[in-house]
C-alpha cells in the first residue's frame, strides 16, 4: 500500500486530536481531585465530542482519497525495522467515527445513569482509556502495536466490568472476562510469532499480499485471539457474566469496542486466511451464532438476552467473513454498533427508571427480569420507541438498517461458490429467524401485556441527558444510515454487491413468518427457561470439571513440592551453611588466630630477651665481652 500524507496540516492535527483526546480525558479524570470530581462529568463528554468532530472532519475530507499508510518509525531489532504505522482507509476512518460516536453518546448517557456513583473519576477515566485503546486497534497497521492496544482493551474492560467492586458478582465477572481473553490472546501472540518467522514483517498492509509456510496455522492462531475477544464458541460465556458491570459499559463493549475488535481484525486480515482457515472460521461462527440466538431465547434477564444476542450477531459476521464476505460483515458491524448500543441504553433506561421508583415507593423486585415487567409502553413512551426501533433493526425488519446489512450477508453467502455456501445461507436464515423471536419476546414482555410486579408504580421517563443519546442512536438504526434505497444495501458503505431480486422478497417474507410465529408463541407466556441452554450449555461446568480440578491437583502437588521438597532443600542448605560457618569460625579462632598469636608471642619474647641486653651500663658490656672471650677460648681448646 502506498504511503499516505495529508496535503493539509490541519487534517493531520485533527487525526492526532481525535486519537489523543480520549487519552487526555482519561488522564484528566484521574488527576482531578475528589473535591472537584463534578468537573469530570463536564470534561469527559466534551473531550469525546471534540474527538468525534475531528474524526468526522478527517473522514469526510479523506473519503475518496484512496487511503494509504502514514509511516511512523518505532524501533529496530537487529537489521529489522518495526514501524508503528497508521492505517488510513475508508474502513479504518469510518470505524474510528463509529467508535468515537458511540463512546461520546455513552459518556453523555453515563452522566445521568451514573449520577451519585461513588467513584466517577475511575469510571470516566477508564472509559476514556478504553476508547483510546480501541482507536489504537482500528488505526494500527503493525500487529505488534495492535497487540499492545488489544491487551489494553482487555485490561480496561476488566476495570469497567468490575467497576462496582462492592458487588462480588462484578469482581468474579471481570476476572472471568480477563482470564478467558488471556486464553485467546496467548494464541494470538503465537500467531504473531509465526507470521514474523514466516514473512519477516508484521505490517498488515504487507501481510495481505504474502503467502508463506504455516500460513493456515498462523491464521488459526490469530483467530484464537478473535474467539476470546469477540466471545465465540467455546469462549463466549464470559460475555453474559460481564453484564454485572454498568449498563453504559455494556453498551460500549457490545456495540463498538472490544467484541467488535475481533471482527474488525478478521476483516483486515482476511487475505491472510487460507481456504481451510476460512472454513474453520465459518464453522465456529455458525455454531456461535446458532447457540447464542437459542440462549437469548430462554433468558429472562434483559441484559443477558442482549448479551447472547451480541454473541449471535458476532457469529453471523464471522460466518460471513468465512464465506468471503468481509465487506458485508463490516456493513453489519457498522449497523450493529448503533442498534445494539441503542438497545442497551434503552434497557438501561428501563432499569434506571424502575430503580428510581423503588427508592421512592419502597417497592422492590428484580427490575431486569422479564417476568416482573410489562405494560411500560405508556409510562415510558420515549424508551419504548427507541427500544422498538433498535429492536426492529436487530430483528431485520424492513426500513431499518439491520434489514439491509443482513440482506448483504445473505447475498455474500450466495455469491460464495464453495460447497458450504448453501449451508452458510441456511445458518444465516435460521439465526435471523430466531433473532426475530427473541427480539419480539423481549419487547413484548417489557412494554406490552399486563403490568406485573411494577403495577401501580409511579414511573417517570429517564432524564433528558439519557434520552437524547437513545434517540440519536435510534435514528442511526434506520435505513438511511446505510443507503437511500430502503431495500438496497449497495450504498456509500457496502459498495456494489450482487443482489438477486428474489432475495429481498425472501427476506421480507422470512421476517413476516418469524413475527407471526413469535406472536403465536409469546403472546401469553415468555416460555419456561432451560437451565442447560441458559447457562451456556454447561461449558463453564465442563471447564471447571476438566480444568479446574486439574489445576487444583497441580496446585496441591506444587504446594506439597514447595513445602516438603523445595523448602526442605532450602532449609538443609541454610543449616549446612550455618554449620560450615561455625566450623570456619572455630578454625579461624583457634587455629589461624592461635598460630598468629604463637608466632607473635615468640617474636615478642625474643625481642624482650634481646632488649634486656641493651641496659646501657658499661660494666654489663665488659661482663658480656669477658664471657664471650672465655667461651671462645674454651671452644679453641
Amino acid at each position: 500500500m502506498e504511503t499516505f500524507s495529508f496535503n493539509d496540516g490541519f487534517l493531520a492535527l485533527c487525526l492526532f486530536l481525535a486519537v489523543v483526546l480520549p487519552l487526555v480525558s482519561c488522564v484528566l479524570s484521574f488527576l482531578t481531585s475528589d473535591r472537584y470530581s463534578w468537573l469530570i462529568i463536564l470534561n469527559a463528554p466534551f473531550l469525546l465530542m471534540l474527538a468525534t468532530v475531528f474524526a468526522t472532519i478527517v473522514t469526510v475530507s479523506c473519503w475518496n482519497s484512496g487511503g494509504g499508510i502514514i509511516e511512523l518509525p518505532w524501533l529496530t531489532l537487529s537489521e529489522a525495522e518495526i514501524s508503528a504505522n497508521i492505517f488510513v482507509s475508508q474502513t479504518s476512518l469510518l470505524m474510528m467515527v463509529v467508535v468515537l460516536t458511540v463512546s461520546f453518546l455513552v459518556h453523555v448517557y453515563s452522566v445521568g445513569y451514573m449520577a451519585g456513583d461513588a467513584n466517577p473519576r475511575k469510571y470516566f477515566g477508564v472509559l476514556g482509556l478504553f476508547t483510546f485503546a480501541m482507536l489504537g486497534i482500528v488505526l494500527s497497521d503493525n500487529l505488534l502495536v495492535l497487540f499492545v492496544f488489544w491487551e489494553l482493551v482487555g485490561f480496561s474492560s476488566y476495570l469497567l466490568i468490575g467497576h462496582w467492586d462492592e458487588k462480588p458478582e462484578a469482581g468474579n465477572a471481570a476476572t472471568k472476562a480477563f482470564l478467558y481473553n488471556r486464553i485467546g490472546d496467548s494464541a494470538f501472540l503465537i500467531g504473531i510469532m509465526i507470521l514474523w518467522s514466516g514473512t519477516g514483517t508484521l505490517e498488515i498492509s504487507a501481510l495481505r499480499h504474502q503467502t508463506f509456510s504455516w500460513q493456515t496455522a498462523a491464521a488459526l492462531c490469530i483467530f484464537g485471539g478473535v474467539i476470546g475477544k469477540s466471545a465465540q464458541f467455546p469462549l463466549f460465556t464470559w460475555l453474559a457474566d460481564a453484564m454485572e458491570g454498568p449498563t453504559p459499559v455494556s453498551a460500549l463493549i457490545h456495540a463498538a469496542t472490544m467484541v467488535a475488535a475481533g471482527v474488525y481484525l478478521l476483516i483486515r486480515l482476511h487475505p491472510v486466511f487460507t481456504d481451510t482457515a476460512l472454513m474453520i472460521v465459518s464453522i465456529v461462527g455458525a455454531i456461535t451464532a446458532l447457540s447464542g440466538s437459542i440462549s437469548a431465547l430462554v433468558q429472562f434477564d434483559i441484559k443477558k438476552v442482549l448479551a447472547y444476542s451480541t454473541i449471535s450477531q458476532l457469529g453471523l459476521m464471522i460466518v460471513t467473513i468465512g464465506a468471503s464476505g468481509p465487506q458485508a460483515a463490516f456493513l453489519h458491524l457498522f449497523t450493529h454498533a448503533f442498534f445494539k448500543a441503542c438497545l442497551f441504553l434503552s434497557a438501561g433506561s428501563v432499569i434506571h427508571t424502575l430503580h428510581q421508583a423503588h427508592r421512592r415507593d419502597h417497592h422492590h423486585f428484580d427490575v431486569q427480569d422479564l417476568r416482573n415487567l410489562g405494560g411500560l409502553r405508556k409510562k415510558l413512551p420515549v424508551t419504548f420507541l427507541t427500544f422498538v426501533i433498535s429492536g426492529a433493526s436487530l430483528a431485520g425488519i424492513p426500513f431499518f438498517s439491520g434489514f439491509l446489512s443482513k440482506e448483504a450477508m445473505y447475498a455474500s453467502a450466495l455469491l460464495n461458490k464453495d460447497s458450504f455456501s448453501i449451508l452458510i445461507f441456511f445458518a444465516l436464515a435460521a439465526v435471523s429467524f430466531v433473532t426475530v423471536l427473541y427480539s419480539f419476546r423481549l419487547i413484548w414482555f417489557i412494554f406490552f401485556g399486563d403490568e406485573r410486579s411494577g403495577g401501580g408504580t409511579n414511573l417517570k421517563e429517564s432524564p433528558v441527558i439519557m434520552r437524547v443519546p437513545m434517540i440519536l442512536l435510534a435514528l442511526c438504526s434506520t435505513w438511511p444510515i446505510v443507503s437511500l434505497n430502503p431495500v438496497g444495501f449497495s450504498g456509500w458503505i457496502a459498495g456494489e454487491i450482487a443482489h438477486p431480486w428474489w432475495l429481498t422478497i425472501f427476506s421480507v417474507t422470512w421476517v413476516g413468518v418469524a413475527l407471526a410465529t413469535a406472536f403465536f408463541l409469546f403472546r401469553k407466556s415468555p416460555v419456561a427457561s432451560n437451565a442447560f441452554v441458559a447457562n451456556g450449555y454447561g461449558l463453564d461446568t465442563a471447564y471447571r470439571f476438566l480444568f479446574r480440578s486439574s489445576v487444583d491437583k497441580l496446585a496441591s502437588i506444587a504446594e506439597v513440592t514447595d513445602r516438603k521438597v523445595i523448602d526442605a532443600v532450602i532449609h538443609a542448605s541454610a543449616y549446612g551453611h550455618v554449620t560450615l560457618a561455625h566450623i570456619i569460625a572455630w578454625l579461624d579462632k583457634f587455629l589461624v588466630d592461635g598460630l598468629v598469636h604463637v608466632f607473635s608471642g615468640t617474636i615478642r619474647w625474643i625481642g624482650s630477651v634481646a632488649r634486656s641486653y641493651q641496659s646501657g651500663k658499661i660494666q654489663d658490656y665488659i661482663l658480656y665481652a669477658i664471657l664471650a672471650l672465655i667461651i671462645f677460648l674454651i671452644w679453641l681448646l
